[in-house]
């Protein structure tokens, strides 16, 4: 290679440990991926692919041999330092997504540039041109159930694009799409391979996908080597592995590996004893520790519980109940322009609090449907908000719209304020992560009706007080 290479795998292997035996996931593979370089690893289900994708990008440490990114491996950063690597130099596309449901398309996208260390507006205008790219900028505003899987799997490829990584590792980005859909992924991935500004390393079935590789390399057993002589790519049989590949292996499946102990099912009371005595000594250890450290944390404050289960209870209690979030105030010109003020305070500033976002939405109630209104937030522009004690007040500027609306109150709009945040209890949102959505609902006057009409239209009396706006409850 006449450049060094940005990924670099040496005798790296991975191995689970099972009571009948070693199973080698990825076994003593060496692999160096050039800046730039499109490289499609192929092989049948259960050879290891998706674990070596694992490796590369330092989502699991190798159990022998190291992975080096950009010239220092893996192994020898911190957690911090390998997350602010990850969310600045690699783009990451899992095979379902993984798009968060309560944000916005440009939301999911403008989130990895903002953890990269970009400002939230140039994270969004960044998040704007790959939404574009991938030709969904029209459909930034779209929450990912509004959106087919084809445009899900284009919004995750925008979001892995989103800080200019100089590596993209995907996972089966073709992987369960109709042909049509799976052509447009092909055609992005195509373009970024000719630019040659993004090494890109993909995990695929598809044959269609694995001719536009560089280099095609073939995992079998954990062991990754050069694919064989594919002949004519595509197949023409789509969805399906190249013929010459399939030839290549004698099963249909990965066999069982080597080393593990052969031994026939067994069935009956004893069996099933000795299966579940261990399970229920593990639950009763597992009870008693977990009394253990309840105890610790009831006798010290200070203590802090090492799970994993307790510490997203924690982060979703300081979001649902350390945050109060609520509609402030609501003001309204002679223009019609109207201001609702969102409030965000923590109820217990003692433990610290950030949010990133909120995405905020305006809706009025016309024929039994929410309709978007458009807004903007008079708030400065910030990527992480620290909420304290005193409430950090966001307002939001909207033009109350004309026509028809649905009245459930005489001369009064019913209008639904929604907010989607994800909370964290570290300024740099790499902690504990907790989404929140939330809708607040009030009846706003219309400022185009006097305060006569609405007493008429209600039938109140001449010095009855009529508000400019009502709270309502959730609902």
């Amino acid at each position: 290679m006449s450049q060094p290479p940005i990924i670099e795998t040496r005798r790296a292997s991975l191995a689970y440990h099972t009571p009948r035996g070693p199973i080698a996931a990825v076994a003593d593979v060496s692999l160096a991926i050039a800046p730039g370089e499109c490289v499609v690893i192929l092989g049948r289900s259960g050879s290891g692919k998706s674990t070596l994708l694992a490796l590369l990008g330092g989502l699991c440490p190798p159990t022998s041999g190291e992975v080096v990114f950009a010239g220092c491996p893996w192994q020898t950063r911190t957690a911090r330092e390998t997350s602010g690597v990850r969310a600045r130099d690699i783009g990451l596309l899992f095979q379902d997504g993984g798009l968060l449901p309560g944000l916005r398309a440009l939301d999911n996208v403008l989130l990895p540039a903002v953890l990269a260390g970009l400002t939230h507006a140039a994270a969004a205008r960044r998040a704007e041109d790959v939404l574009r790219l991938v030709g969904l900028g029209d459909r930034w505003d779209a929450y990912p159930a509004e959106l087919s899987g084809g445009q899900q799997r284009r919004v995750a490829l925008a979001r892995a694009l989103a800080a200019e990584p100089a590596v993209i590792l995907a996972d089966e980005p073709t992987g369960d799409l109709d042909a049509r859909a799976a052509r447009e992924i092909i055609a992005i991935l195509e373009r970024l391979r000719d630019a040659r500004s993004t090494a890109l390393v993909v995990v695929t079935h598809d044959p269609s996908l694995a001719a536009i590789a560089d280099r095609r390399l073939w995992m079998e057993r954990g062991r990754c080597s050069a694919a064989p002589d594919e002949g004519t790519l595509p197949s023409a049989r789509p969805g399906m592995l190249p013929v010459a590949l399939e030839q290549a292996c004698d099963a249909a499946f990965e066999a069982a590996p080597a080393d593990l102990e052969p031994q026939r099912p067994v069935t009956g009371v004893g069996s099933l004893a000795r299966a579940w005595l261990p399970f229920l000594a593990g639950v009763v250890s597992a009870a008693a520790g977990v009394a253990l450290i309840d105890g610790l944390v009831a006798r010290n404050q200070a203590a802090v519980v090492q799970t994993a289960r307790t510490q997203r209870r924690l982060a979703e209690e300081m979001a649902m109940q350390d945050l109060r979030a609520d509609v402030e105030d609501v003001v309204v010109a002679a223009d019609a322009q109207a201001i609702v003020t969102v409030s965000l305070q923590n109820y217990r500033p003692q433990r610290p609090l950030h949010v990133l976002g909120p995405a905020l939405e305006i809706g009025v109630q016309r024929d039994g449907r929410w309709a978007t209104v458009p807004h903007k937030l008079a708030a400065p522009a910030v990527a992480i908000r620290a909420i304290g004690a005193e409430k950090t007040l966001l307002p939001v500027l909207f033009t109350v719209p004309e026509g028809r609306y649905d009245e459930l109150l005489h001369g009064y709009l019913h209008v639904r304020v929604g907010a989607a945040m994800v909370v964290s209890d570290r300024p740099d949102g790499a902690g504990d992560l907790f989404e929140r959505q939330d809708a607040y609902y009030v009846y706003l006057r219309d400022p185009r009706r006097t305060e006569d009409d609405v007493r008429r239209a209600n039938g109140w009396g001449e010095k009855a007080t009529v508000p400019l706006w009502i709270a309502m409850p959730s609902h």
